[in-house]
């Protein structure tokens, strides 16, 4: 029986391709119903569903998987899914991405918690998408007036050895705050990246600051010889469906670079929570455009990190030197700014990025500029660690890590 198992699953590598019509969602749906029909001894039901399943998606492993598993249950050989093929560890992705999919369908946060990560959205970014690397879950939110408000949600696939890239080639999954690029559709790639790729924006300048290097992170989507990829089987990119692709695609925008936030793993907390950390942070950067608009230095100064703060290579001591000469005779400043983004950064202790669009004025000095502000709380209070502007340029995405 563990024979045919095998050759089973081996048949969706050459199994012929046909066209797909099934809603994404459906996908996981159909999925998760065949194996609750099985966990439940439903077999005639649950191999009705699985034949339907796999003529419907011929390039399906999984349901090539549950279906020799169910061939194995007629024969009362199966202890458990996937325990024909145990030895074979590329088909053990199999079952945990099973596992990946199942926990997702009875663990979704509730629906009154919010994203850690997401304290306010930008008003021109109508969507945000935030990756559970952990979970293999991929989340769109839509923004409702600045909140995060849950709008789907799908499997993805990382890289090959799991999360935090630190250099070019680790194979590993970057952690951080990034923006869509630009697009590139299917027709000008090889297959491997499916229906087309967004290239998003790594090495960011925290990554730069940590000595991160490599580019080229896309999110992109999948070969026409399988369905979907295994969890962790990247070079680095986040990897979804080709149905999931062309789902995801309508939520993103590269004229608004759209906000991707890659986490290890999301943290959800209750909505107070979340409002007083929106409160504090709003709070914090009110009263610093306020303490350069009345041109006071010491108070001014007194938002920076004497240890960690550093602007375009200048540390502590030589930018408040600079400041002080360049702001000597600067008179009836005017601060605006729109369109604030802030996202709680991930995989960091204590560190806020504040994306805004400023508008700056005063006597000898006229200039509109897209901000950046990363913020540590050291103690009680938040302390700029970098101030910059913005930059939108893309990342070096010719060597894809896939």
């Amino acid at each position: 029986m563990i024979r045919i198992t095998l050759l089973i699953i081996m048949l969706a590598l050459v199994l012929p391709l046909s066209a797909n019509d099934a809603e994404p969602g459906a996908y996981e749906q159909q999925l998760l119903s065949t194996l609750e029909d099985m966990q439940q001894a439903r077999l005639d039901q649950a191999m009705e569903r699985t034949r339907q399943f796999v003529t419907q998606h011929p390039t399906s492993k999984l349901g090539q998987l549950l279906y020799a598993d169910q061939l194995m249950a007629m024969a009362g050989a199966l202890p458990e899914i996937g325990h024909g093929i145990r030895s074979d560890p590329k088909l053990k992705d199999l079952t945990f991405e099973l596992r990946q999919r199942f926990n997702a369908s009875q663990s979704a946060a509730d629906p009154g918690q919010m994203p850690g990560n997401l304290i306010q959205l930008a008003h021109n970014q109508p969507y945000a998408l935030l990756f559970d690397q952990s979970q293999s879950r991929l989340y769109v939110f839509r923004n409702q007036q600045g909140s995060p408000v849950a709008e789907a949600d799908f499997f993805f696939s990382i890289g090959q050895q799991g999360t935090g890239k630190q250099k070019s080639g680790d194979k590993k999954t970057p952690v951080g705050v990034y923006h869509v690029t630009r697009y590139i559709d299917g027709d000008e790639l090889p297959d491997l990246y499916g229906e087309g790729a967004f290239p998003v924006n790594y090495p960011n300048v925290w990554d730069i600051r940590m000595q991160r290097t490599g580019g080229g992170i896309w999110l992109h989507g999948t070969p026409s010889w399988t369905y979907n990829r295994a969890p962790w089987s990247s070079d680095g990119c986040m990897v979804v469906s080709n149905d999931d692709f062309k789902a995801v695609e309508r939520y993103i925008d590269p004229t608004l670079h759209t906000p991707v936030i890659v986490a290890d793993q999301v943290e959800w907390i209750d909505p107070d929570q979340w409002q007083q950390q929106r409160k504090e942070l709003l709070q914090t950067l009110s009263r610093w455009v306020d303490d350069r608009k009345n041109n006071q230095h010491d108070a001014y100064i007194d938002h920076y990190s004497r240890d960690e703060f550093n602007a375009d290579g200048r540390d502590f001591r030589a930018w408040e030197g600079h400041q002080r000469w360049v702001n000597r005779n600067k008179q009836d400043v005017q601060i605006e700014y729109n369109n604030l983004a802030i996202y709680r950064y991930p995989g960091e202790h204590n560190l806020a990025l504040m994306h805004y669009d400023q508008v700056y004025q005063s006597n000898i000095l006229n200039i509109d500029s897209a901000k950046e502000l990363y913020w540590r709380k050291q103690g009680d209070a938040w302390k700029i660690v970098y101030e910059g502007v913005r930059e939108y340029a893309n990342a070096d995405d010719a060597q894809v890590e896939n």
